[in-house]
């Protein structure tokens, strides 16, 4: 059950845990998915890849990484506005599929209204992170000074997205 948890909270695909559970009782799959979820979210959250509000983000530390139903809609919204490539808009339609089907038509209404700060944030952090040659790249990975400037940046994008 422990390589199930580790394996899940490595998936960034949210969407797709239910397949790698083939075998498993659905009582192991509901105990997997919870432990999964929370090590998900600290994991994303030290990549500087979930996009809520660092109220939120402290909120869910103080709750051992367990979201309420706020949060979901929140970090739905994150992983809606995190998705790029060529199947980006497949992967949309299906997690909105899969979100009207497990919730409501209001609980998504209220994921999508989400999704456009969250991107414009993932977007603010990507150009200042692209932006850095090599030589600030290791300054802000071998410095106080420079790595908390770089933190300051990620949670000043990451206050653009609403916290309630």
């Amino acid at each position: 059950m422990e390589e199930l948890v580790k394996k899940l909270a490595a998936i960034d695909e949210l969407e797709t845990w239910i397949q790698h559970c083939q075998g498993y009782r659905p009582e192991e799959k509901k105990v997997a998915f919870e432990s999964a979820q929370s090590q998900w979210i600290a994991r994303k959250v030290s990549e500087n890849t979930l996009y809520v509000h660092p109220d939120v983000i402290a909120d869910l530390r103080g709750q051992n990484w367990m979201p309420d139903d706020l949060q979901k809609r929140m970090i739905w919204a994150s992983v809606l506005a995190s998705a790029e490539g060529l199947n980006s808009k497949n992967r949309f339609k299906s997690i909105k599929a899969g979100l009207l089907k497990k919730y409501s038509r209001d609980w998504w209404e209220d994921v999508y209204q989400r999704i456009k700060p969250a991107f414009a944030a993932k977007e603010r952090i990507f150009k200042q992170t692209s932006s850095n040659g090599a030589a600030i790249d290791m300054l802000v990975a071998n410095t106080h000074l420079f790595g908390e400037a770089a933190r300051d940046q990620v949670i000043a994008a990451l206050k653009m997205v609403p916290k309630k």
